[in-house]
């Protein structure tokens, strides 16, 4: 009885063996495909295939899939708002900070993003990088008339920037093409 009492003594319940420790009973398979090569007989055939899987093991590193209008309608609105954003860049840059030569690498950069968002529509992906330049370039000429400027958008680009301007329109066009595809 006082072996009952102590909870240090530890005797098994069950039988930890697959025969219950009776070696006059035969063992029992534990698993499925145990069973079916026991079952099989020597006549009946191969006995060592591979158990088939219910699914490829590339099945684990699948994506799950969105459906498709909420993925094209999330990326067209990050798209647009990389877009907004890079024309308030090009204004920041190009304004307050008279950059020039950063605006190229800004532009670039803007229709990277946009054609890599936009990747199966190229021309959707030109327009909204090109637009965004064009935004920032009018920006950039809003700031200057209120500072006190006079010319006209084409005077001033052609005065301040020079082949910078229609560059960043190219650029971005490229770089929204490269990226799209």
């Amino acid at each position: 009885m006082a072996a009952m009492d102590d909870p240090t003594t530890t005797e098994p319940t069950e039988p930890t063996e697959p025969n219950g420790g009776d070696p006059a009973r035969p063992a029992t398979p534990a698993k499925p495909a145990d069973r079916r090569s026991a079952d099989v007989e020597s006549g009946d055939g191969p006995t060592n295939q591979p158990a088939r899987l219910d699914h490829p093991p590339s099945d684990r590193y699948g994506r799950e899939a969105l459906p498709p209008a909420v993925t094209r309608r999330t990326r067209a609105g990050q798209a647009l708002g990389v877009a907004a954003a890079g024309a308030a860049a090009i204004v920041f840059l190009g304004g307050p900070l008279s950059m020039t030569a950063g605006l190229l690498a800004l532009s670039v950069v803007v229709g990277l993003v946009v054609g890599a968002l936009l990747r199966p529509a190229t021309a959707i992906a030109v327009s909204l990088a090109v637009g965004s330049v064009v935004v920032g370039l009018m920006g950039i000429w809003l700031f200057a008339r209120a500072e006190g400027g006079v010319l006209d958008p084409i005077a001033y680009f052609g005065d301040v920037q020079g082949p910078l301007a229609p560059a960043q329109l190219v650029l971005a066009a490229l770089a929204a093409v490269a990226s799209s595809r």
